[in-house]
């Protein structure tokens, strides 16, 4: 056998390993996969990962939603809930789940959707987004987590989610753990400031390992791809907060935010 004939041979058995090594990290990663969404469904809470359409991201959201303002909805007690008083004064919401995972240092990433209220008092479409950050800190295996943002001000959602195509929470955008149940108080001037009260309120619902979780450092990202799949065509999130028609496959997410402003304490 000649040289050049060992040396194909050579080349077929590594590209042949190569091959089934890909394949070996693809199944993995399938089963993986598969069992973030089953430990997502099993701890009541959303998977982190975008689903294979649109319309189930909506959902996804929708449900995510409710678990943070219908008392029968919520498993961990009324106190927990997000008061109809801090819906009423929502400037927009922010509305997905991250999956975090590490040791002294982590990483964390994640996906769902925002929508604004316009100048009419009606919600926006929504603009798909995806979320990382790293942190650090003592902690210890891995955690998937269901958050929403309520943004307080003008401000807030000019800089998040108009202005550009991402925004860095904890930088120059105060996030602080928002009131809830009975009592859950906000106060908010009639202009873009806040007073006693920060511009982003943040609620999050976890079953994982972390002692606790900081938005800080979070990274939020408009999910352009997604956007112009599930309009049509290229479109920023500033054109789809400001412009487009309320899409019919959010419909059950616009049902369950008018559900908690109407909500009574």
């Amino acid at each position: 056998m000649s040289y050049m004939d060992k040396f194909k041979l050579a080349a077929q058995e590594v590209g042949k390993r190569a091959t089934e090594a890909g394949k070996r990290f693809q199944e993995t990663a399938t089963v993986a996969t598969r069992q973030m969404q089953e430990s997502a469904k099993n701890a009541n809470i959303s998977s982190p990962l975008p689903d294979s359409s649109a319309a189930e991201d909506l959902k996804k959201a929708a449900n995510l939603l409710r678990a943070f303002v219908d008392k029968e909805e919520n498993v961990t007690g009324f106190d927990n809930i997000i008061p109809p008083e801090v819906l009423r004064k929502a400037k927009g919401l922010a509305i997905y789940t991250v999956v975090k995972a590490g040791f002294i240092v982590s990483a964390r990433g994640g996906s769902g959707v925002v929508v604004i209220r316009n100048q009419d008092g009606q919600w926006s479409a929504p603009s798909f987004i995806a979320t990382g950050g790293v942190g650090f800190g003592a902690l210890v295996g891995a955690d998937i987590t269901d958050i929403i943002l309520v943004l307080m001000t003008d401000e807030a959602v000019e800089t998040t989610f108009i202005q550009g195509g991402s925004v860095t929470l904890g930088g120059g955008l105060s996030v602080s753990a928002g009131p809830v149940g009975v009592g859950g108080e906000v106060g908010v001037s009639a202009n873009t400031q806040a007073t006693n009260t920060s511009q982003i309120y943040s609620y999050t619902k976890s079953k994982g390992l972390f002692a606790g979780m900081s938005l800080d450092g979070t990274m939020l990202l408009e999910r352009k791809e997604a956007n112009a799949a599930f309009y049509g065509r290229a479109i920023t999130a500033a054109e789809i907060l400001k412009t487009m028609p309320q899409p019919p496959e959010a419909l059950e997410l616009y049902t369950v935010i008018e559900a908690g402003l109407a909500r009574e304490l």
